[in-house]
């Protein structure tokens, strides 16, 4: 047995401080504890021979008891300013207390809490980023494939569909029709009312949508329904005329075509210019319906391309020539003059319709205007030779396409042609059509009172089939009304009838001088002489003919 003497000799040598304590009971409750011996360590860990703080001890020796002898606690001394560790053990009724710096050991462990919450923050921070990130890269995703004003989808995204589509050997059809006369709400309205129209139409294409059926906006006022799955022709198409229906009892036209894959094409962008094409086919023919696209539209397209390609050359090659057709009088039957006609002649293609190509050449300002040019001075040229050889009276009417004549130039190069040739200015009639009244109808004006005060005649072609009016008839200085073929054609019928009568009674008693054209039948002549219209051109009376026929037609005069 280890006596006393051996015992303090043993502890008083140890780092920690040792104290037996003998505890003190109220109630079964340890209250504090008598100090029985202590190591010099404790004076010199605490600057005392006390024990710290109370509250630690009783807690650890209430802890020993119920642990059958053994517990730990560990604490801030306030006095010491250290963190202690006090471990207690029974030693029969007393306890031996061993108090032990673990300031270190706390220091570490709150290190370590402190980097764990700095781990839960950096954990937070990071999951909060992600989220946002989520959220940021959804949006972005919603971004890439739908249409910022409609919310619908966009050409991004059903291209991708369609190609995926494809990839899987879907069959499916495509409907991309477009708002008619969007261009009249942008310019009447404003473009806020035509963005207003978008998300309208947006609205309808929504409530058509299912699983199988899916909206885009295309661009513009295009829109494209995709139509997955697709059971026959028959749903496609009962699909558009119900698209169809929606719009127009909305107020809106829609134009539209339809391409099935596989049938019409086996890859993307042919099965949309192929529905283009069909769209462009319901345009030309009245607006307002959804047709299919088939084998005659391609054709048409690839003919209308070949054009394209080939009418820029046209002019530089010397494919284009002027044909000249004769205009008489009808009361006296003699020569009033010719219109100058250009015509085209491709060795590939064959002839090729003004109607056809005109309108293409009209889409790039340079061709139109340098076609024009050559044939005003081609016309003009003629038009000298004829004065010189022939001793030429009449007139040559010279067609101005409404581009040509909103240029800046174009009254000083028809002065510089006029001077250059030296025709006699009233042999010269500018002929236009009511294209140029649309735009600035001042500017216009000003122009065509130049060319009258230079002495050139000014005809009026296409009257009453577009946009003139009586008061364009007033403003303007004519000296020529034509009056249109569709009207001539259809002279034996009583509408027909009494509006050509009434045109031509009203511009002669303004001093204009009338030519009908078209004129193929003896009838329509003696419906024309009723009517007192000076003038006619058409069939019955001549043909459009190359510089040589109408030569040896005035050699005859």
């Amino acid at each position: 047995m280890v006596e006393k003497i051996d015992f303090e000799s043993i502890v008083e040598t140890f780092p920690n401080a040792v104290i037996l304590v003998k505890p003190v009971f109220t109630e079964n409750k340890v209250q504090s504890a008598n100090i029985l011996y202590a190591n010099p360590m404790l004076k010199k860990l605490t600057a005392s021979e006390e024990i710290p703080s109370d509250a630690p001890l009783q807690e650890c020796l209430s802890q020993a008891i119920e642990n059958y002898g053994s517990a730990n606690v560990s604490f801030y001394s306030q006095k010491c300013g250290l963190w202690l560790k006090m471990t207690a053990n029974a030693i029969k009724e007393n306890f031996l207390i061993t108090l032990q710096d673990c300031s270190e050991e706390k220091e570490k462990e709150q290190k370590i809490c402190e980097q764990k919450d700095e781990l839960e923050k950096n954990r937070a921070e990071l999951d909060s980023q992600l989220k946002n990130f989520r959220t940021l890269n959804s949006q972005l995703k919603f971004a890439a494939y739908h249409d910022s004003l409609t919310n619908l989808y966009n050409r991004a995204w059903l291209t991708s569909e369609m190609h995926r589509c494809i990839t899987q050997n879907f069959e499916f059809g495509i409907i991309l029709f477009d708002i008619d006369n969007t261009k009249d709400v942008n310019e009447s309205q404003g473009h806020r009312a035509g963005d207003e129209m978008l998300r309208q139409a947006a609205a309808l294409l929504r409530t058509v949508e299912n699983e199988n059926i899916i909206a885009s906006r295309f661009g513009g006022d295009e829109f494209v329904i995709l139509f997955k799955n697709l059971p026959a022709r028959s749903d496609i198409k009962s699909l558009g005329d119900k698209t169809q229906s929606l719009f127009n009892a909305e107020g809106m036209g829609i134009s539209g075509g339809i391409a099935i894959y596989p049938d019409d094409a086996s890859d993307c962008e042919d099965l949309l210019k192929f529905a283009d094409m069909a769209k462009f086919d319901v345009k030309k023919n009245g607006k307002n319906s959804i047709s299919f696209f088939n084998s005659v539209m391609q054709e048409k397209f690839l003919r209308k391309l070949s054009i394209e390609t080939k009418l820029s050359k046209a002019l530089a090659e010397g494919s284009f020539q002027l044909y000249y057709q004769p205009q008489y009088n009808i009361k006296t039957e003699k020569l009033r003059g010719f219109e100058a006609l250009l015509r085209w002649h491709d060795d590939e293609l064959g002839w090729i319709s003004p109607e056809q190509f005109i309108p293409l050449a009209e889409e790039t300002t340079k061709i139109i205007t340098s076609i024009g040019d050559w044939v005003m001075e081609t016309a003009m040229s003629v038009l000298a030779k004829w004065e010189r050889k022939f001793n030429f009276e009449g007139i040559i009417s010279v067609n101005v396409s409404p581009i040509q004549f909103k240029q800046t130039d174009f009254i000083e190069k028809l002065i510089e042609k006029v001077i250059r040739f030296g025709i006699t200015k009233s042999h010269l009639e500018i002929e236009i059509t009511e294209g140029v009244l649309i735009d600035n109808l001042q500017d216009t004006v000003s122009k065509l009172e130049i060319i009258r005060q230079m002495g050139i005649g000014i005809s009026l072609d296409d009257f009453g089939t577009g946009y003139s009016s009586l008061r364009y008839l007033q403003m303007l200085p004519l000296t020529t009304l034509k009056i249109d073929k569709s009207f001539v054609a259809n002279i034996q019928n009583g509408r027909e009838s009494n509006i050509t009568e009434s045109i031509v009674s009203m511009v002669s008693k303004m001093g204009l001088d009338t030519i009908a054209e078209g004129v193929e039948t003896n009838e329509q002549l003696e419906i024309l002489k009723k009517f007192k219209c000076n003038n006619l051109q058409g069939f019955l009376k001549g043909r459009p003919m190359p510089v040589e026929l109408c030569e040896k037609l005035l050699s005859k005069d």
